[in-house]
């Protein structure tokens, strides 16, 4: 089972929210396979099949995804993490790798989950275990929104492979 249902979900009530603490930022969260990224103190870090965001400001990322209306979740997560541990694990990467890696490989080297995570619904029932998960923000998702999709390793695979032919193009 890939769906992880959320308890709550509480409209993101504006930009400071994000700026102290670590989050996971689950961008299109309503789409099979959703992207997994991260914020550290108000800076956002995400592994595409096109490179990577590394320190963006949050103010930015926030612009673009509501000029877009992109259905975005914040998950904090009651743990300190610093933004330089965050900027040695997407060291690692230069960019997504079908086969290789995914958007969540940086965030399960922070977690050092290993093999226990393979998608976000895992990463978020461990973090839930281990009473890591604190309050949930949305952005842009429908009122009666109340969980991640289900989705398998399978369609991650295919959906990379996608993103990778129109990269290509």
């Amino acid at each position: 089972m890939s769906e992880f249902t959320f308890p709550e979900l509480i409209p993101l009530p504006s930009v400071d929210a994000l700026q102290t603490g670590f989050f996971l930022c689950v961008l299109h969260a309503d789409k099979i396979p959703p992207h997994v990224a991260c914020i550290v103190d108000g800076r956002f870090f995400s592994l595409k099949v096109n490179g990577k965001d590394e320190s963006i400001d949050v103010s930015s990322l926030l612009k673009a995804l509501s000029l877009k209306k992109v259905p975005t979740l914040f998950v904090r997560v009651n743990k300190i993490i610093t933004c330089s541990e965050v900027v040695r694990c997407y060291e690692n990467y230069s960019a997504i790798e079908v086969g290789k890696n995914t958007c969540l490989s940086p965030v399960i080297d922070l977690f050092e989950c290993g093999d226990r995570v393979k998608k976000l619904s895992d990463l978020l029932r461990l973090l839930q275990q281990e009473s890591l998960l604190k309050e949930v923000f949305k952005l842009h998702l429908k009122e009666d929104y109340t969980a991640l999709p289900d989705y398998s390793n399978q369609d991650i695979d295919q959906r990379l492979l996608n993103l990778t032919d129109v990269k290509r193009r």
